[in-house]
């Protein structure tokens, strides 16, 4: 049972700080690659290689001699049944020993396939079966790389010319030719309200530029842009993006450090960054944590158990709570009323106790339940309990809101990126709450988003693929906070933002997408649910079906078509809709089959769509938003931290969100595989 009032909303903070603090923790040692079989470890020198490189491993074990005739080591590309390396023996020495050397296992090829390898362990013997898996690494294969971006300083005023020198390299053996390089504001070409905000500033700094195998280059310019108008002083971040000459491709994006852009004769003070909780002082909130719950609902008498608070309509509701005596003067003869009243308070039924209570003050809480028929409209509905005295005077009186919503048997949410799951946390916590099967499936594993913020200088493949890794255990932790287990969440493990290029450009298997920032046209996470998924419309179509026939859902979430602004947003619907025409033409899927979107803002913005819709409340109780709020702080790396410094109290969380029901999702097949004229990523 969970105590109401400041201490409730303290404890809440502290828990969530040390889960996350925890999960970095293990995230952090997880990235040291050590893995293996009892006493039996095996290091890989780095976590991701460019094609071309030497991988270097150590093997360590603690009776070194003794392991050492008995394993020999494999190497295949995940997902494959021949090795690519087989059997090779490598010297074991102590796990203690200091300074122990790296051994050369494997000289990756220049033309090799990119993702995920693992290393096996097969026993000398021929006495057991391989162990595979014990250690894994990626290769990627990066074109160009944008190595320096250099700014004249780090203050400026409106108006200013900013000054910048930008290195290139080409990393691979032939000619890059005819490359656009690109200075503008920071932003991601695949985001279409920052693309289209930034497009004025957009700078070329070459138009057809020729980059010999090898080569280096250093552009120079004495006004890459000028500080923008700011009305406060402000922090700003420069991009440099490079594409081939149609402005099609990306081959990398790198971002400045970061300045600070005053209005012209300003002495404001320097706001902090977006990682710190307040951007100025004077947001600092020193009041609203301190009382969470209001006034009416903090009185220590009557406490509720909120671990279920959501609903079916038509269902029955059975609440449970505990009474005791915060007073002086003992309480006898009293008795409990629960009132249960509709969403616009009106009684819609009383319960009173059969026999009168004594509560005396200290002693034990006495245990209280009521149960109420919910009616069948949707909507929020509240239980008050009441402690009575014979003269029928209120000497104690406390709510606990109930939400009732139409809920399916089945549910499978499908997400862009981790944190998209954020506007459906109240049907998550309704299936959670209501023992309904619940299951996430994420297609990109966030790679981009934040990457160079979290590491404080732009991202190489390693370091995105490390990224997308911590945002993935953000989102197990969220989910978890939820009540999902970690077994009903999957990653696809796409490339932020490289949505858009696999559905329009890259349909085939046999020539996947080279994403931008994980340098890889595979997916290269060792805990993707499809190992080395190709980054093609028709792999990632398919492996959206198996999770719809294996987990044949009721109810189908996926993002609005087209969600606005991000690529990956409208595509994820593209999937997901096409992989269920494809299993209802086999007839592996019921034609009754709900597609699920969320509410499309500011339509007069977003491309018309031939589908039908029919637009839905859900009702959320006060405690599955708070449950929601909390969740969001696991995502520190997007700005839970952020949001963490700006609790919003009891009252003030939303009780509902809007979706959309799609009505004709099974017709308008193909009426999405033809790239716009102009896309949403400002292409």
């Amino acid at each position: 049972m969970r105590p109401l009032g400041a201490n409730c909303i303290n404890r809440r903070a502290t828990q969530a700080l040390r889960r996350v603090v925890i999960l970095f923790a293990a995230f952090l040692i997880a990235g040291a690659q050590a893995f293996g079989e009892g006493s039996l470890h095996v290091y890989t020198d780095k976590t991701a290689y460019d094609v071309g490189s030497e991988v270097f491993v150590k093997v360590a074990t603690a009776s070194g001699a003794e392991a050492a005739s008995q394993f020999r080591i494999t190497l295949r590309y995940a997902g494959d049944s021949i090795p690519v390396l087989d059997r090779v023996t490598l010297p074991v020495v102590a796990s203690d020993a200091p300074s122990a050397e790296y051994h050369k296992l494997y000289q990756i090829p220049s033309d090799a396939r990119t993702g995920l390898y693992e290393i096996g362990l097969v026993p000398a013997n021929g006495s057991g079966d391989e162990m595979r898996g014990v250690a894994s690494f990626s290769v990627y294969r990066k074109l160009v790389e944008v190595q320096r971006i250099e700014l004249d300083t780090t203050f400026y005023s409106t108006g200013d010319p900013v000054a910048c020198a930008v290195t290139l390299a080409n990393l691979t053996g032939h000619p890059m030719e005819h490359l656009r390089v690109e200075f503008s504001d920071r932003y991601w070409p695949w985001i279409g309200a920052p693309a289209a905000r930034v497009a004025s500033t957009i700078k070329p700094l070459a138009e057809d530029l020729t980059l010999e195998p090898g080569a280096s280059k250093e552009l120079n310019s004495a006004a890459c842009a000028e500080a923008s108008e700011v009305k406060e002083p402000s922090v700003h971040q420069y991009g440099v993006v490079v594409w081939d000459h149609e402005r099609k491709n990306i081959y990398d994006i790198s971002f400045s450090q970061l300045v600070f852009i005053r209005p012209r004769g300003s002495t404001g003070p320097t706001p902090y960054p977006g990682q710190y909780n307040y951007s100025k002082l004077s947001d600092v909130d020193t009041s609203n944590y301190r009382q969470f719950y209001p006034t009416n609902l903090n009185f220590g008498a009557i406490e509720f158990d909120t671990t279920h608070t959501m609903y079916a309509t038509g269902e029955t509701a059975e609440i449970h709570f505990a009474l005791s005596n915060p007073t002086d003067a003992p309480w006898r003869g009293v008795s409990i009323i629960t009132r249960w009243l509709g969403p616009d308070g009106t009684e819609l039924s009383r319960n009173t106790s059969s026999k009168p209570l004594d509560l005396i003050p200290g002693a034990d809480p006495v245990p209280g339940a009521a149960t109420f028929k919910l009616p069948a409209t949707a909507g929020l509905y509240r239980a008050r309990v009441q402690v009575v005295n014979s003269f029928g005077q209120v000497l104690a009186s406390n709510d606990l809101e109930i939400a009732a919503n139409p809920l399916p048997k089945s549910i499978l949410i499908f997400c862009a990126h981790e944190d998209d799951e954020g506007g459906w946390s109240g049907l998550t916590r309704a299936a959670i709450e209501n023992h309904i099967p619940i299951h996430f499936v994420y297609f990109t594993s966030g790679d981009a988003g934040s990457c160079d913020r979290y590491y404080e200088h732009s991202c190489r493949p390693a370091e995105a693929l490390n990224f997308g890794e911590l945002r993935e255990e953000e989102t197990r932790a969220s989910l978890g906070h939820l009540g999902v287990p970690r077994e009903d969440i999957f990653f696809l493990g796409l490339p932020d933002g490289g949505s858009g290029e696999i559905w329009y450009d890259h349909p085939d298997p046999s020539a996947p997408y080279l994403s931008v920032l994980l340098a890889s046209d595979h997916s290269p996470y060792a805990d993707a649910a499809v190992p080395n998924l190709p980054y093609a419309r028709q792999s990632v179509v398919e492996a959206a079906e198996q999770f719809i026939e294996r987990f044949k859902p009721e109810v189908v979430v996926t993002a609005h078509p087209p969600q606005q602004t991000h690529i990956d947003h409208i595509v994820n619907n593209y999937f997901v809709v096409q992989a269920m025409v494809h299993l209802l033409s086999q007839n592996k899927l019921r034609p009754d089959t709900k597609v699920l979107v969320d509410r499309i803002y500011d339509a007069k913005d977003v491309p018309a769509t031939p589908y039908h819709y029919q637009e839905h409340t859900f009702y959320i109780s006060g405690e599955a938003a708070a449950l929601a709020q909390e969740a969001w702080w696991f995502y520190q790396s997007q700005g839970g931290n952020r949001a963490q410094g700006h609790i919003r109290d009891f009252d003030k969380l939303p009780r509902s969100v809007s979706y959309r029901v799609v009505l004709d999702w099974k017709e308008h097949e193909d009426w999405n595989e033809k790239r716009p004229g102009k896309d949403s990523a400002g292409h």
